[in-house]
């Protein structure tokens, strides 16, 4: 029987419009119509789910998160990354991206896991054995030799080439390689190290960590397959670089300026800008939980952070929103505070915020025949709240109502799996 969704208000996420007393019609798993509620004949042919009181919307899209971990600095050590097998992070992982749904994100772009874990997790949902969002992942995160990411363990331990949390790349011959190596063992997509990072011993975040060689390489063997790639890029240079590179999307971002954003508009590179990793990481950590040097790096980046981006914001750069989830006391299923942030913090308009997270996400994923809007003819991910978010995005904490491929996940209090 085909189900029926009464829509008390509808952002469709196609345009900034919110349309009134509208109804969606799933057969299925896809969306057959979109109309209003009175032109509906006799209802005793649907299964009728009564929303009328709830802000409908599409499915949530998280462009950056990390099936592996779930908020401990710990996880982030050599000691916690490098002690835990494969098949650990995959089974940890399940429950993981199913908290990820259940809040809201009917779609995660994973940006990496230590042995193929994500697309261990995305096939195990693919296939059925397991429920959970649709995901996309990346496999392997590329790294340079000695760069963010990279294990200080010595040699014969690590040292060069791969191991099972990072493929290490030095020279344009190497990252081909590693860019091929991803895709052979089931990426969807290359994520790579244009920079040096926060939660790494030693390095500076702005720092570029790889050559423009080597970043170009990586993604001219995506672009060969017709994949795309993410850019983890704090510092000016490195963002710079991989855009010039032409890499699909800029994650973080944190030093970005006026001449590299206009770069970014004509090019149409995405950003991911990640605002609540520093932000929930500062605000949340107790003595002795986080490190010396990953503060000050948080502390650094935090304070240009929201400035830049709104700035890019401003020169209509595309902003996807990601979060980073898995980064410190950033849990799975609590990465609603990013769209607070972008409209508190940002200034982004909450219509704009809520396209971020869905149309705009679609969009650099490359599955926006698919996903993104309520539209005829697209899979029913749908979403539902209480209360307005054009309003006050901190609804958005609360997500109510989970369809996800035209299934029932979560119904206000009753959940459905």
């Amino acid at each position: 029987m085909k189900k029926l969704i009464k829509c008390g208000k509808l952002f469709k996420a196609s345009n900034e419009a919110v349309q009134q007393n509208m109804a969606i019609v799933v057969e299925d798993n896809k969306i057959s119509d979109v109309l209003e509620i009175s032109r509906i004949g006799d209802l005793g042919n649907y299964e009728v789910m009564d929303l009328s009181d709830k802000f409908i919307m599409p499915g949530l899209i998280d462009s950056h998160t990390h099936c592996w971990g779930n908020g401990s600095f710990k996880e982030l050590t050599v000691d916690g990354m490098y002690t835990v097998s494969p098949p650990t992070y995959a089974l940890r992982g399940i429950k993981w991206v199913q908290n990820d749904l259940m809040a809201g994100f009917t779609t995660i772009r994973d940006a990496g896991a230590p042995g193929f874990a994500d697309v261990a997790i995305r096939d195990a949902i693919n296939e059925g054995y397991h429920w959970g969002p649709r995901m996309m992942a990346a496999g392997l995160p590329l790294n340079a030799l000695g760069g963010h990411g990279d294990s200080p363990l010595q040699p014969p331990y690590t040292g060069g080439d791969r191991n099972n949390v990072r493929a290490i790349i030095c020279g344009p011959d190497q990252a081909r390689q590693a860019a091929r190596f991803n895709f052979k063992y089931g990426a969807d997509f290359i994520k790579f190290m244009s920079t040096y990072g926060v939660l790494t011993t030693g390095d500076d975040p702005g720092a570029q960590e790889m050559t423009y060689e080597e970043v170009r390489a990586i993604i001219e063997v995506a672009e060969f397959r017709g994949k795309t790639t993410a850019t983890h890029a704090h510092g000016l240079n490195g963002i710079k670089c991989a855009v010039k590179a032409g890499v699909t999307s800029i994650e973080h971002g944190t030093f970005i300026d006026e001449e590299t954003a206009e770069m970014m508009v004509e090019r149409g590179t995405f950003l991911v800008p990640t605002l609540t990793v520093n932000t929930r990481m500062l605000s949340k950590m107790k003595e002795g939980e986080i490190a010396d040097y990953a503060i000050k790096k948080a502390q650094i980046c935090k304070k240009v952070h929201f400035t830049n981006i709104k700035m890019a914001y401003d020169k209509g750069v595309k902003i996807a929103l990601g979060t980073d989830a898995a980064a410190p006391y950033l849990y799975h299923g609590t990465q609603a505070e990013e769209l607070v942030l972008m409209v508190e913090k940002v200034g982004m308009k909450p219509e704009h915020a809520l396209i971020s997270a869905t149309k705009t996400g679609s969009e650099l994923l490359g599955w926006d025949d698919r996903i993104g809007t309520i539209e005829k003819g697209k899979l029913a991910d749908i979403i539902a709240v209480e209360g307005n978010p054009l309003n006050d995005m901190n609804v958005m904490r609360n997500v109510g109502f989970v369809m996800k491929d035209g299934t029932v996940y979560k119904n206000f209090g009753e959940v459905i799996v």
